[in-house]
């Protein structure tokens, strides 16, 4: 098993016709009746088909097998951004850019096609031993709304709440500005192995999301630079209006801002059984609301 969250475990699996490797995620056999669940991932297969890009998980079926629904994917990476912090968190800051730069991109190209992902977190960005990405999981990711509709017509609340917009926890129309909150609250984590805000409920730590200061970059991780740290304070802005347009604008901005106030140096090579020995936990996913 390379992964497992509550309600799916994705497994490595050999294709009979092509003897190529995929990656299997299934739901748990608790959850193979639930109508809500198997719409959820048949929802990310309809979704995911599409996309073709280097920096986002390749979909290629779904289907159910003796009463288990379940999707096949690209298999290469096995471990996700939360894993590797728990990992090997000092060691990830010298791929730091790397890992920004490339997960905007996905993030970027799926907004390109329409698409709202609503659970970026670093549950969600498969990552290698060298800065390499991918973007996954896009169970309740949600077209972006246009003309009356966008006006008119709210989105169903999900998400994670450690990680979702004050306009997503009020179930407002969304656009990329939404993710590219999300993405700020996951950088925050990256460059500290902190949250950007904890909470003792549920419905606190949604507050703070909505009404609470913005935490500072920079306090967490004092490596960081004023401009850096502002940057990512601007991309948590409470009111899109105040975050960067889009993806696009967010990566010339990040490209001439400078991250470190001393460069992290490179991480030494693992060597092949080192990284088997890491990967033998699977990691569970955050809770989902």
């Amino acid at each position: 098993m390379l992964r497992a969250s509550q309600t799916c475990q994705v497994w490595e699996a050999i294709n009979d016709l092509d003897r190529r490797r995929v990656a299997l995620k299934a739901l748990h056999d608790k959850f193979c009746r639930d109508k809500e669940q198997i719409q959820a991932l048949k929802h990310e297969y309809d979704v995911g088909h599409h996309f073709d890009h280097p920096l986002v998980i390749h979909i290629y079926e779904y289907n159910i097998h003796r009463n288990i629904p379940y999707i096949t994917m690209e298999c290469g990476i096995s471990r996700n951004m939360k894993m590797a912090l728990r990992e090997d968190g000092e060691n990830l800051a010298y791929w730091t850019p790397k890992i920004i730069s490339d997960a905007a991109k996905g993030l970027g190209y799926i907004h390109k096609l329409g698409w709202i992902h609503r659970d970026v977190k670093p549950d969600n960005f498969l990552l290698d031993y060298e800065g390499n990405v991918k973007l996954i999981d896009f169970s309740i990711a949600e077209k972006k709304r246009s003309g009356l509709s966008k006006w008119f017509g709210g989105s169903k609340v999900q998400g994670t709440r450690s990680y979702m917009s004050p306009e997503q926890i009020k179930g407002e129309a969304l656009d990329g500005r939404a993710d590219l909150y999300s993405f700020g609250c996951s950088i925050f984590e990256l460059m500290s192995g902190k949250l950007p805000y904890t909470a003792t409920s549920a419905d606190h730590l949604l507050d703070k999301h909505i009404r609470g200061p913005i935490p500072t970059l920079l306090a967490a991780n004092p490596n960081v630079t004023d401009e850096f740290s502002t940057l990512v304070a601007r991309m948590m802005a409470k009111k899109k209006e105040d975050r960067p347009d889009d993806m696009d604008t967010l990566l010339r901005l990040f490209q001439t801002t400078k991250i470190y106030k001393i460069p992290p140096k490179k991480p030494p090579a693992l060597a092949e059984q080192d990284r088997k020995a890491l990967e033998e936990i699977p990691p569970v996913e955050e809770e989902t609301k």
